[in-house]
């Protein structure tokens, strides 16, 4: 099979980063070309996250022969960071357990179209949506995934949380394991330590037929029959494309992640001019970065001040919100979360303030206000007027008086001792931008126009997610379209 190289880019900022990632290699003639080992598969799939791991897994139950490469020793990315939620409205494991949700699919799409503030593609959206029962019923019965159910958690998760359940921790770490472990049983071949770093194509028509790896042995060429799938996530970790696309404040967050996603969807597809969408959104959550701590609850149960003692954010935001403020609105991306000793043993917080302590973040506890912000390094007298100013304000019911203005719902006073610091920064979670893909997980190029050969899913595609997420739906999403590319390419086969 003969290939190609495009070794130019053309565009505004893709050109730009291009210039900036990756010295692209010299021009040269297809006849030119160094001849690499060359290994040929049904479907070449780049990363090894949960939306490559499950378009092998399903490629391989239709018939094909898929093939796997992680640039990283292991499965490196997001989703063995994830909590391990996917989202269904009448799973069979909802309803061996009884659970009359009132839930319907449409309610869920509707839900995830609201979230993304109508911006998210409908048609993917819906995709998700319909197929969302039909995909984890699958991963539980042909993969093996066990999931716990029945939680009723807050707007829009409800009950449709599946979390996935077994000896490790975190679920997406258990979540990988099972899936992996189908891999295996399916003889799916995963090549780690193999860099993806660019695309081939058939020099006659431009279609997309494989990809150039870089390996300890020098570079290979791995060439898919029916195409080559871009699972390598978004850009989480890519500071330089964060600081172009997201701003200096989202760049400036620490990972809450994998620190190995960094932008290949973007930058190898690049010279295929794909319709790029989303670049400037991103998921974010509250992190202690140093440590990786998370205080995903505790950032919402007192007041948050900034190193220079000032009420700097809306504590009624959601986390997401509060963290977008610390990383804008304070200096260096750092805050404290303020709260006593009934707060402190609130039940729900016991996750958070195991995390700190099993990761020896630093906790800022003592029986005055004045004494806690010396121990915390922040201005006794400033504190303790805030402290003061809140109180009062809430007594009053005059919270959303306050500047910014305080629009809890349950609002918690700061009166009992000990009084408890707690330090946060906004951190990294996931980027949403990327090449916009059909109902197929085609990439779509800036006319619209499905690229022939090439495909993307998860964090590696765009359009599906805008401002925020449904909790779990990055995972169910990722598999969703896994799915669909699989029984895509079985079509092509026919």
């Amino acid at each position: 099979m003969n290939t190609s190289r495009r070794s130019f880019l053309k565009g505004g900022i893709i050109a730009s980063m291009a210039t900036g990632f990756a010295a692209m290699p010299a021009m040269a003639s297809a006849a030119e070309e160094t001849k690499f080992p060359q290994h040929t598969y049904d479907l070449v799939i780049a990363g090894l996250g949960i939306g490559g791991i499950v378009t092998a897994i399903r490629a391989a139950e239709n018939g094909l022969k898929p093939v796997v490469l992680e640039k990283m020793g292991s499965a490196a990315g997001n989703t063995v960071y994830s909590a391990g939620f996917m989202l269904g409205v009448n799973t069979k494991m909802q309803q061996e357990k009884g659970l009359k949700t009132g839930d319907t699919t449409e309610k869920f799409y509707e839900d995830m179209m609201k979230v993304s503030q109508g911006r998210g593609d409908p048609a993917l959206t819906r995709l998700v949506a319909e197929n969302a029962d039909d995909t984890l019923n699958w991963l539980h019965d042909y993969v093996g995934v066990k999931y716990g159910v029945g939680a009723k958690l807050v707007w829009p998760m409800l009950q449709r949380a599946h979390l996935t359940i077994g000896e490790e921790k975190p679920g997406g770490k258990q979540l990988m394991s099972y899936l992996l472990k189908k891999a295996k049983e399916l003889n799916i071949p995963i090549i780690y330590n193999a860099k993806v770093v660019e695309l081939l194509d058939n020099p006659k028509n431009g279609a997309v037929t494989g990809v150039k790896v870089k390996t300890a042995k020098g570079f290979e060429e791995y060439i898919g029959k029916l195409g080559v799938v871009m699972a390598t996530g978004g850009y989480s970790a890519n500071k330089m494309m964060l600081t172009m696309m997201a701003g200096v404040p989202a760049a400036n967050m620490p990972v809450r992640g994998s620190n190995t996603v960094t932008g290949e969807s973007i930058l190898l597809t690049a010279p295929y001019f794909p319709r790029v969408v989303n670049v400037d959104q991103y998921h974010c959550g509250p992190i202690h970065g140093p440590t990786g701590a998370n205080p995903l609850n505790i950032v919402n149960t007192g007041i948050a001040v900034s190193k220079e003692t000032k009420r700097y954010t809306n504590e009624g935001h959601t986390y997401v919100e509060m963290s977008r403020d610390t990383a804008a609105k304070t200096k260096d991306n750092w805050g404290f979360m303020i709260v006593d000793e009934d707060t402190h043993n609130l039940p729900m917080l016991k996750n958070d303030w195991f995390s700190y302590a099993s990761k020896k973040a630093p906790v800022y506890k003592a029986d005055t206000i004045e004494g806690l912000a010396k121990e915390a390094g922040l201005n006794p007298e400033e504190l303790k007027k805030i402290v003061d100013e809140y109180n009062t304000a809430l007594k009053e019911g005059k919270l959303d008086q306050l500047t910014p203005p305080n629009t809890h719902k349950n609002p918690r006073p700061i009166l009992k001792a000990p009084f408890y610091a707690v330090p946060f920064q906004g951190g990294m979670t996931a980027t949403f931008g990327g090449p916009l893909i059909n109902t197929k997980g085609q990439v779509l190029d800036t006319e619209g126009k499905p690229i022939k050969g090439l495909y993307a899913v998860g964090n590696a595609a765009g359009g599906l997610f805008y401002d925020n997420y449904v909790g779990g739906a990055q995972l169910t999403s990722a598999s969703v379209i896994g799915r669909a590319i699989a029984d895509h390419m079985k079509a092509l086969m026919q």
